[in-house]
């Protein structure tokens, strides 16, 4: 390589250096350092927002006049079942739960013919202390969680309650006559699974067998041992209401109208309660949650599963919204912020092991209710979910008859060639137009549809007109604009990401901020064909252009890597090795070992000085790229190989099920199948399209990099390709239209 090129590399590594930096000013932002004498939750489990559009909450839904709420995500390592969702928050990661977690028993009570401490002891070795709530499934807890690929702690809130010299208490259950239901106790257990203060059994009930599930929770009595609590100074109280989940639990024996009549009962009963509580008080001291773990599965089926929580006192600012660094998303937070927001509250150090970041009031105050703006906003995310699959496969469907309709015209009917096009650039439209569709309002998946098929239509239709009247190629007004609109909207908090078909879904809850897998790809592929495609048209401004070029290529590195934009790792790495190949071979640099060499150490480098400027933030401050490594700094190299197998894991997963393989294959068996045939095309479009070619390259290069580097690689790799072989095919048949020479054997 010469020593202009080494000069030109040196100068890169400078403006790279000083963008990451920059970002340093950003990364610091203002967090409430308020404590709280105590916390109180209340858990008022299987209802949805949904409840809280009627009458039967009106003291629950005041509490947004005194703090915040939001959306929770309750996803588990298991499934959005009440058995995990509970140790989950207790363990502020997403744990495995068993069916044992309902056997938790005060000491004196009675296990078939032995005593709670008996059977506790029995199965444990240990002694429980007097007085203490006994988790008989800590056994079970354990050994399912131990065999997780990431650390998950069960009693990890409790034991860090107890590191700290307070303690926790538990009142309440979910009982019937057939079943004891006391999960409750894997939230403020220790890993022993002890929780030191207790009044879990039946003396808190009063007992009715003419309602479902015979009993209901005595809510003067709670509010009775709160206080005793209060006076104890006990520092976590956690309160189960029970009474949802009774009547929910018995719903298939009952009549619909009985059901339904003992329900809005009990909802009534539990706001009566919690407006007693809330009244009892003092929020500059204390903090109050009212936390719904899990929702009805019907409201499962209907992709209802984000609930709310409610959160007053030090630190909540009244009518505004929650949010965490763990989504950095205005009213959505994850069950996994609970257990550290309670230990921050509590001014307690956080845990390694737990995933969740402290929750906290987001600065945006929406207008009017904010319940019904999180209602709005909930709506949207269903319809968005829904949509998704029936879309996103129609769409892949799409791309395969377009390429095997462009084969046929490349080799069977070539005066089909123009035709074929607008079809191609039709592909490479659907992109932006989903990436704008949330500027349009959505009622229904139908909808969802027309709009996605009229914006993708007009796109493509604008494309056309720009090349026939202002002369303008189609691939560089379609790719940079979409370049453009991604790293716009990443500038601007992801807005339109966040709700778009083809971005990431806090209903799944795989990523909440950042550039998605999904348009990780999609801006490899564009920003690639878009700028070579502009140096191929443009040749006057060449020069300037390219060094445009590569200001861009390293603030779009920027965007996938900085931490307060929201880190993507394997993005990083795909993008840096896809930008700086193209931006290589559009230097003429020749690629040998040692070439390869350098680029694989610049990926490195810049990854790592990403996490290096991550790891010096504070820890609630870190995007998961911080956190991950921090975790591997304190786990040692077995942590690192864990998530490596996880992560190719369901890289192969996704490979045999999900739909995006196929456009990959098929893209990937197109490119091969140009490369021969029709004999001598390629070679024609590398000598007349020399820029373009190189960004061809490019492209494969950042969708193999891709696919090899992230845990749903298949899925970035094949939205790469949307800008790889539909423009190549697209050449081709340019080119045989021209030159009708071309053979094809």
């Amino acid at each position: 390589m010469s020593n202009s090129f080494w000069q030109k590399l040196l100068a890169s590594f400078i403006l790279l250096f000083i963008v990451m930096v920059s970002c340093g000013k950003f990364s610091y932002a203002a967090e409430t350092d308020q404590t709280a004498s105590r916390v109180v939750m209340v858990v008022v489990d299987k209802i949805t927002i949904d409840d809280y559009a009627g009458d039967h909450l009106r003291n629950i839904k005041a509490l947004t006049q005194k703090g915040s709420v939001g959306l929770l995500n309750n996803n588990t390592g298991a499934g959005i079942y009440s058995e995990h969702t509970y140790p989950t928050i207790g363990g502020g990661a997403h744990l495995i739960g068993t069916d044992e977690g309902n056997y938790a028993f005060a000491e004196h009570e009675r296990v078939a013919d032995a005593f709670g401490w008996e059977e506790y002891q029995s199965r444990t070795g240990w002694q429980s202390p007097e007085g203490a709530a006994v988790q008989l499934g800590i056994g079970r807890l354990q050994r399912l969680n131990s065999e997780l690929r990431y650390p998950a702690v069960p009693g990890a809130l409790g034991q860090a309650i107890e590191d700290g010299g307070y303690k926790t208490a538990v009142i309440g259950n979910a009982d019937t006559r057939e079943k004891h239901r006391r999960l409750v106790t894997t939230i403020t257990m220790n890993q022993r699974g002890i929780t030191y203060f207790s009044d879990i059994d039946r003396s808190i009930l009063i007992e009715n067998k003419t309602l479902l599930g015979s009993f209901r929770t005595d809510f003067t009595k709670v509010l009775q041992r709160v206080e005793h609590y209060k006076k104890a100074g006990v520092a976590l109280v956690v309160i189960e209401t029970g009474d949802m989940t009774r009547i929910y639990e018995s719903r298939n024996i009952a009549l619909d109208t009985a059901y339904q009549q003992q329900r809005e009962k009990a909802l009534a009963e539990i706001d009566r309660f919690v407006g007693e509580l809330a009244e009892s008080m003092d929020f500059k001291q204390e903090l109050l949650l009212v936390v719904t773990p899990t929702p009805p599965s019907e409201a499962i089926k209907e992709t209802k599963n984000l609930t709310p929580i409610f959160a007053v006192g030090p630190g909540y600012t009244p009518g505004t919204l929650l949010t965490s660094s763990t989504t950095k998303r205005d009213g959505i937070i994850m069950n996994t912020d609970i257990a550290p927001t309670i230990l921050k509250a509590l001014g307690l150090p956080s845990v390694l092991e737990m995933s969740g970041r402290p929750f906290m009031s987001s600065s945006m105050v929406p207008e009017g209710n904010t319940l019904e703006y999180l209602a709005n906003v909930n709506q949207r995310l269903i319809s968005t979910y829904q949509g998704r699959a029936p879309l996103q496969s129609a769409y892949v469907f799409v791309q395969i008859i377009v390429l095997v309709m462009a084969l046929f015209g490349i080799f069977l009917k070539r005066h089909m060639a123009e035709h074929i096009k607008p079809f191609l650039l039709v592909v490479m439209a659907v992109p932006l137009a989903e990436l704008l569709m949330p500027l349009l309002p959505v009622k229904s998946v139908p909808m969802l549809a027309i709009q996605l098929i009229i914006t993708t239509l007009l796109i493509a239709g604008l494309a056309i007109l720009m090349q026939r009247k202002l002369k303008v190629d189609p691939f560089i007004f379609i790719c940079l604009a979409t370049a453009g609109t991604i790293l716009i909207d990443v500038v601007n908090n992801s807005y339109l990401q966040k709700q778009s078909l083809l971005g990431y879904d806090p209903i799944v809850g795989a990523r909440f901020y950042g550039i998605g897998n999904e348009y990780m790809g999609v801006l490899i592929g564009s920003l690639i064909i878009g700028t070579t495609a502009a140096l191929q048209s443009w040749v006057r401004y060449r020069k300037p252009l390219l060094v445009v070029t590569g200001l861009v290529y390293l603030f779009a590195i920027y965007a996938m890597a900085a931490p307060y934009l929201g880190t993507n790792v394997g993005g990083t790495i795909a993008i840096t090795a896809a930008l700086l190949v193209t931006f290589l071979l559009l230097l003429n640099v020749k690629f040998r070992l040692r070439t390869v060499l350098v680029v694989a150490a610049i990926v490195l480098i810049a990854v790592t000085g990403f996490i290096a400027f991550d790891l010096s933030r504070p820890a609630e401050l870190r995007s998961h790229m911080g956190t991950t490594a921090s975790l591997i700094l304190n786990s040692g190299s077995s942590q690192a190989l864990d998530i490596i197998q996880r992560k190719w894991a369901m890289n192969m997963k996704l490979l045999r099920y999900t739909v995006w393989s196929r456009i990959l294959l098929a893209s990937l068996a197109v490119l091969a199948l140009l490369f021969y045939r029709p004999r001598g095309i390629m070679e024609k479009i590398r000598t007349t399209n020399p820029y373009l070619f190189k960004g061809f390259i490019g492209v494969v290069t950042g969708a193999l990099v891709a696919f090899a580097v992230n845990d749903s690689g298949v899925v970035a790799a094949a939205t790469a390709m949307i800008f790889g072989a539909p423009p190549l095919v697209y050449l081709v048949l340019s080119e045989q239209k021209h030159d009708q020479q071309h053979k094809i054997i």
